[in-house]
């Protein structure tokens, strides 16, 4: 055996953007805000508001392709988005089950996969047409 000399490689990806994106936002931080950060940057990019005014809370990280991933801890965050004032929640498909368990009264479940998804509900959110939105279910 004895000591040798080990060379790594590791793959990556780089992304170059047109413009900076810096996000500083106190006690925010790991991957599960990917969604809500990636949303607040599309709603500064187009006009007008997003949610045109509504209270809308959510969480999912997000890869580079849009996809929206399941997060730990669901149900406090959807206490805490309730009692903040939230109205709807934008939930991972995959915490869908946990937390339509437990749904915190006035509180609305919204199913999303991708950014798209998210971006769909809320259009539907802003214009009061709320009926067909996808919902989660429990177990």
């Amino acid at each position: 055996e004895g000591d040798r000399a080990v060379v790594g490689i590791t793959a990556g990806t780089d992304h170059t953007f047109p413009f900076d994106v810096d996000i500083k936002l106190a006690d925010v931080g790991g991957p599960s805000a990917g969604l809500m950060f990636a949303l607040g940057i599309v709603d500064k990019l187009t006009p007008g508001a997003l949610t045109g005014g509504k209270f809308v809370a959510g969480t999912g990280t997000i890869d580079d392709e849009g996809q929206v991933g399941p997060i730990g801890g669901i149900e406090m965050k959807l206490v805490g988005a309730r009692g903040a004032g939230a109205e709807y929640f934008l939930t991972p498909e995959q915490n869908c089950a946990a937390a339509a368990s437990d749904v915190p009264a006035g509180l609305t479940l919204v199913k999303v996969r991708t950014i798209d998804d998210a971006r769909t509900s809320l259009n539907k959110i802003r214009d009061g047409d709320t009926a067909g939105l996808p919902s989660c279910s429990a177990g």
